[in-house]
């Protein structure tokens, strides 16, 4: 059988597919169900310092493709530090934890989801096309953590390569 393990910043992923933040990442169950589905790591759907109010329905069909309007996780951040993160790390997979939104939110969230056994932090920055502000929060991140931080980059800004650059 062909390995398809890789490494990324000192954390092993038996592949290199992982679970999106999103949907289908919603619980501890949900992120079960990727791995038994042959994922190589876990992403979690976004996590902030409040629940989001999720409106009903959130997905719809459109053609062939599905239209998402869903917020951030709708679980507050004790279910996730006390029911789904447990459930999630009897996988034995890596856990990227994602995170939001502003510096001061990530400075409250992050060292409790790393303390609860994350294994990396995704910030969620999509909401913000101002560099300084996801600047800011990367900063924050980085210094209430002591593991890896990984950025993800919203299309929606006018130079995706220069925004990467000062992130």
């Amino acid at each position: 059988m062909v390995d398809l393990s890789v490494e990324i910043c000192g954390l092993k992923f038996k592949t290199p597919v992982l679970s999106a933040s999103g949907p289908t990442t919603r619980d501890g169950y949900s992120l079960v169900r990727v791995a038994e589905g042959g994922a190589g790591g876990l992403v979690s759907k976004t996590i902030s310092a409040e629940p989001a109010h999720v409106p009903r329905p959130c997905i719809i069909k459109v053609r062939d493709s599905l239209m998402n309007a869903e917020l951030w996780s709708d679980l507050t951040l004790d279910q996730w530090l006390k029911s789904e993160f447990p459930k999630v790390k009897k996988t034995g997979l890596p856990l990227i934890v994602s995170v939001g939104y502003s510096a001061d939110e990530v400075r409250k969230v992050a060292p409790k989801v790393a303390a609860a056994g994350a294994d990396a932090l995704e910030l969620s920055t999509h909401h913000s096309n101002d560099v300084n502000s996801v600047v800011e929060t990367t900063k924050a991140a980085k210094e209430a953590v002591k593991i890896p931080v990984f950025v993800k980059l919203s299309p929606n800004v006018p130079d995706i390569a220069q925004f990467a650059q000062e992130v």
